[in-house]
Parts: structure tokens; C-alpha cells; sequence
């Protein structure tokens, strides 16, 4: 296996956590979204309601996605992990007051907190070395 294909294991493991708890997102009736990658490398989101394969690196409107903006760049950060390597920062799990209306995701703080724990667990966020953040 690739590390690439073991990114893209990571990543629908981490989907699957996510559409388990808080608003569940990236889940419908059941379904749920995952991250595929074609025989060219390409990158490709099948969307948890129209079930239809999005095409990931289109930089303008992505036709068949249901979600909007926070979850498109979530799921860029996915593309961006899985491809690249690239590690998610932990500030996107934070849940400090300077959200003027709470997190934008709506999700419990200990549901965020074990996501960013999972998230780290699957190497989507880096890990902390020392006891502190290396981002």
C-alpha cells in the first residue's frame, strides 16, 4: 500500500468518526461520504446525499456537492492530506470564545476534542512533540 492509500484509509476512517457524532456530518439515511483516488491519482469526494463522485480539484463549483463552504474546505484539507501529505491545523477543532457564535461546525466541544485527539490518532494533524504543538 501507498502512502498515499494509507492517507485515504486515514481520511475515510476519520469521515466515518465524524458522521458518527455532533451534527454528523458527511451522513444521510445512513450513507456516508468517503475520499477516492483513480488509477491517475485524482482525488474524488462521493457526496453522503446525491451520492454522485466530485471531482476534488475543480476550482469553481463543485456540481452534486450538498454541503457548503466549511465542509467544501474540509474536504480540500482531506485532498490536500491525502495527495501531499499535509497536516490539518488543530485550531480547526478549537472551541475558544472568539467563535462569536460558537463553532462553526455546531458540534459539542467534547465531540471536537475527540475528533482533534482522532484526528492526531490517524496522523491528519500532526502530532504534538514535547507536549507541545509543532505546527
Amino acid at each position: 500500500m501507498s502512502i498515499q492509500e494509507k492517507r485515504l484509509e486515514n481520511v475515510n476512517e476519520f469521515i466515518q468518526i465524524i458522521a458518527s457524532c455532533g451534527r454528523k456530518f458527511f451522513s444521510h439515511n445512513g450513507f456516508i461520504s468517503t475520499m477516492e483516488m483513480d488509477e491517475r491519482g485524482r482525488i474524488w469526494f462521493l457526496d453522503y446525499y446525491t451520492k454522485k463522485r466530485i471531482y476534488t480539484h475543480y476550482k469553481h463549483e463543485w456540481r452534486a456537492f450538498t454541503s457548503g463552504g466549511t465542509l467544501r474546505r474540509l474536504v480540500e484539507l482531506f485532498r490536500d492530506h491525502i495527495k501531499k501529505g499535509t497536516h490539518m491545523s488543530p485550531r480547526y477543532f478549537e472551541t475558544r470564545d472568539h467563535w462569536c457564535s460558537g463553532h462553526p461546525w455546531g458540534y459539542p466541544h467534547d465531540d471536537l476534542a475527540m475528533l482533534e485527539q482522532e484526528a492526531r490518532r490517524l496522523g491528519i494533524i500532526r502530532p504534538t512533540h514535547n507536549g507541545g504543538e509543532s505546527e
